[in-house]
This record gives C-alpha cells, sequence and structure tokens, in this order.
C-alpha cells in the first residue's frame, strides 16, 4: 500500500504535531507501507539540514507557483520549498500574528504535493492530510488532480479542532473551492471560509486521536460554533488513539530492576532534582502545560485538603503562565508539601518527572490523545483524571468493589468537580499505604500502546475505502 501524506509540519519540525506525523511515518515504514509525507522546508526555521538536497522542480497547479522538493537520503520525509512561501522567520506568522496569506501557503503545499506524486508516479491508495494545513487536498484531487486522483481515498485526521485559519469569502476562487458549497453546512464558518471545515467536509473519514477526543467535540461545546457541522458529519469522524514511543518513555527499560524498586530509585534522584524531601509522601505530580486544561484550577481548590494528607505535590510549569506566582506562594507556605519546578524545552525533564512520581493528576485535559497518560503509564505513575478523557476509555479504574486485578488508574465521573477528584485522591492515598498499591504500579507499567496499535487501525480504516 502506498499512503501521500500532507502536513503542514513534520521531519525536521519539533512540534507536537510534527512529533506525532514523524510517528506515524515511522510507524507506516516499518509495517513495510510506502509513505511519501510531504510537509513545507521552512529553511529560516530548521537548523539541521546540511544534508538536505534538491530532487525535482516543478509548478503545482492552483496558484501555478514554482516548487522545488528537498530530502534528505537518510529520511523518509520529503519537502516543499517555495522562497515566497516558505522561506520567512516564523511558520504560521509571529506569535498571535498569523500570516495573511496562510490559506495560499497551505493551499499551495497541498497542490505541490499532489504535482509532485502525480509526476513522479507515485500512485497512492490513500491520501492523509494533517490539520487544516493539508485539509485542502481533500478537494483539489476532485478539481485540479481529479485525472490522477478522483478516487483516491482523503482521509483527514484533526490533531487539534480548536485550530484552524479562517479567510474572507472573497478568497473562495483564490482556494479554487465551489462557491455552491459556502453555507453552513458545508466550510462556511460565521461568514468567512473555514480551511478546517472544507477539509472535513470533502474527506472520506475524518481521523481524531482518541475516541475520547471524538465524544467531547460531538457531545459538548468544546468545538465552539463547529458542533452542529461535527454532529452531522458524525457519521465519518472517529476516533483512533494516539500511541507513544516506549523507548523514550519507559525508563526502566533494560535496567533489569522490578519497576517498585526502579521507581523507588528515581524518587530519590527527583528529591536532588529538585532539592526537596519527600519524605516517603505519595508523590503527586501535575504537569500544568497548555494542554492542561482545567487541571489547575481543579488542583487549586483541593491544595488545602491535600496539604492535611500525607501528599507531596510537585507542579510543573512554565514561569510565564499566570498562575506561576500563585503556586510559588504555595510552595512558599507549604515547603514539606509542595514544590514547582519550571517545564524543561526537552522530553528528559517530563520524563524524570513521571519516573519518580506516584500519581499524575491530569484533571480534566485538552489534549485530544491524552498522551501525556500513556507516558505516566509508561513509567509505572497512576494517573488520576476523567474516565472520559482521552485513552482513560481504555484503562481500569481502581473500585473498592473488585479485586482490582487489572486496575491501572483512578477515573472519576467529573474531573471538573473537586469533591469528587477529592475522593479519588482520597482513595488513591489508602491503597498507596496497602499492599494493593505494589499491584496497581505493576498493571500500570504493564500497559503499553505503542504507535504500531495506532497504525494497525489506521490501516483497516484506510483500506475499507482503498480500492487497489
Amino acid at each position: 500500500m502506498n499512503i501521500l501524506v500532507i502536513s503542514p509540519e513534520a521531519g525536521l519540525s519539533t512540534s507536537s504535531l510534527a512529533t506525532a506525523v514523524n510517528r506515524i511515518t515511522d510507524a507506516f515504514d516499518e509495517g513495510g507501507i510506502m509513505a511519501l509525507t510531504c510537509s513545507p522546508y521552512y529553511k529560516q526555521v530548521f537548523s539541521d539540514s546540511q544534508d538536505m538536497q534538491c530532487i525535482f522542480k516543478g509548478t503545482e497547479r492552483l496558484h501555478y507557483k514554482p516548487f522545488e522538493i528537498w530530502k534528505s537520503p537518510n529520511s523518509n520525509h520529503t519537502y516543499i520549498y517555495n522562497e515566497e512561501f516558505f522561506g520567512r522567520p516564523y511558520v504560521y506568522g509571529e506569535p498571535h500574528f498569523p500570516y495573511a496569506d496562510n490559506h495560499i501557503r497551505y493551499s499551495f503545499l497541498a497542490s505541490a504535493a499532489l504535482e509532485f506524486a502525480s509526476v513522479s508516479g507515485f500512485k497512492p491508495n490513500a491520501i492523509l492530510g494533517h490539520e487544516w494545513g493539508g485539509a485542502l487536498a481533500g478537494h483539489l484531487i476532485h478539481s485540479l488532480y481529479a485525472q490522477e486522483f478522483d478516487k483516491t481515498p482523503f482521509f483527514l485526521t484533526v490533531h487539534n479542532i480548536k485550530y484552524d485559519f479562517l479567510v474572507p469569502e472573497s478568497e473562495i476562487g483564490v482556494l479554487g473551492l465551489p462557491r455552491a458549497d459556502h453555507n453552513m453546512d458545508g466550510y462556511e464558518y460565521w461568514g468567512k471560509v473555514s480551511l478546517l471545515k472544507a477539509g472535513i467536509l470533502y474527506a472520506n473519514m475524518v481521523l481524531l486521536p482518541s475516541s475520547g477526543y471524538r465524544d467531547a467535540i460531538l457531545n459538548t461545546n468544546i468545538a465552539g460554533g463547529m458542533t452542529g457541522f461535527l454532529q452531522s458529519n458524525a457519521s465519518k469522524i472517529k476516533g483512533i488513539q494516539f500511541g507513544v514511543s516506549y523507548s523514550l518513555w519507559d525508563f526502566n527499560k533494560g535496567s533489569g530492576l522490578a519497576i517498585q524498586e526502579a521507581k523507588q530509585k528515581a524518587k530519590l534522584e527527583l528529591e536532588q532534582l529538585v532539592c526537596a524531601k519527600f519524605q516517603n509522601k505519595l508523590l503527586l505530580y501535575a504537569h500544568l502545560d497548555k494542554e492542561a486544561g482545567d487541571t489547575s484550577e481543579t488542583l487549586s481548590t483541593l491544595l488545602a485538603d491535600l496539604a492535611s494528607l500525607n501528599v507531596f505535590v510537585l507542579v510543573g510549569m512554565d514561569e510565564s503562565q499566570p498562575e506561576w506566582d500563585y503556586y510559588n506562594s504555595i510552595a512558599a507556605e507549604y515547603p514539606n508539601n509542595f514544590c514547582v519546578r519550571r517545564l524543561g524545552k526537552t522530553t528528559d525533564l517530563l520524563q524524570k518527572h513521571l519516573a519518580g512520581a506516584d500519581i499524575l493528576f491530569a484533571g480534566n485535559l485538552k489534549e485530544p490523545s491524552s498522551s501525556i497518560l500513556l507516558k505516566a503509564l509508561a513509567a509505572g505513575t497512576i494517573p488520576i483524571t476523567g474516565k472520559d478523557t482521552g485513552v482513560a476509555r481504555m484503562l481500569s479504574s481502581y473500585s473498592e468493589d473488585s479485586t482490582n486485578d487489572t486496575a491501572n488508574a483512578f477515573l472519576v465521573d467529573d474531573p471538573r468537580s473537586p469533591v469528587m477528584v477529592l475522593r479519588s485522591l482520597k482513595k488513591c492515598h489508602e491503597v498507596y499505604n496497602s499492599p494493593l498499591w505494589k499491584q496497581v504500579v505493576e498493571n500500570a507499567y504493564s500497559f503499553r500502546y505503542e504507535w504500531d496499535r495506532t497504525i494497525a487501525q489506521y490501516l483497516l480504516t484506510l483500506g475499507e475505502f482503498s480500492e487497489n
């Protein structure tokens, strides 16, 4: 099977989107699938590109703009370059100020990727677009590139429904979209053109990074003004859980240590790293990044209760966040129960935090795939989160009424309810001081959801539509 992948970020990019696309590409490759992954070559942004070579030059059909294809001999990724569009100092624009022509830049990306596939003789069984930046390929394959790809199914992976790019109605002609579909059931959004809605409208299937996220966008107001449109297209929206790379997140891999022994060692090392004394307390880690959702709000209401328990709270966050000063004031008031650490720019620090922690307080995450839960489990760290949060639906919650032979999490009905969360935390505290804790940790550590499981579901879905 051949798959053409079009993404606004991949390969040399270092964003969470690029990481997911890269893992998907790698997993395709490991499964014997030929994935031609095309993304922009951001020359001023990429620093590690010394071995890149231009292997093709052509002109795409939508804007009649020239493009180059660049590639590294040791990479699965293909990069599309045009000086006017991608020779800029930022990917999408300056912070909070996106480039006004992003709709042209990324419709050009989709057109150039299809042109290259056509001219090079690459015949995909399916085309996979990522986010709004790869969304317009869904229409182009039925218009300008219909001769080659009209019968090729198009799948759109939406990593986060809140990321979109809107342009005035006057730009419809520039994008080559049919004006008849500019309505509330089509790609219109409050009078403008939504690139994300266009991608969803013309896709055979829309893939989301977890089944929990699918339910959230269809049954809550998380998608805002797009909820009704998504509900009307619910039959072609599917949640496929994203995996994690255990070679990176399993801190105990190859050590030969039992997970309990490895975690005790990691906890001592974490004590030294954060310059604190945990004193054999239950160590709760809260990762308050931009995807933490309401976690911070719920945690702040429980701090007084946690101080009365034998719990040490470690918070990881960026000092630019508005709650930074607040949590540091709490740390100063309760130095024996609370500590705040800056988030690092690499995965190494997060891995150390998760490895040393006993539980991950995840609250009501915004992160669509909830990969932080999988990363915690890979460290033998027990998540406390909502039962419908991303991957949580695959987990087994501790219950006082069962044997808990498979329990690997503490799940609550409503993670925004401080009362429910506190009740779950108290249960967790009780189990921590009982022989059952060892079993729950081992259950968590034995849970695995690699990217190959994600790709297996992708291939099953893509195979349903492929004629080849």
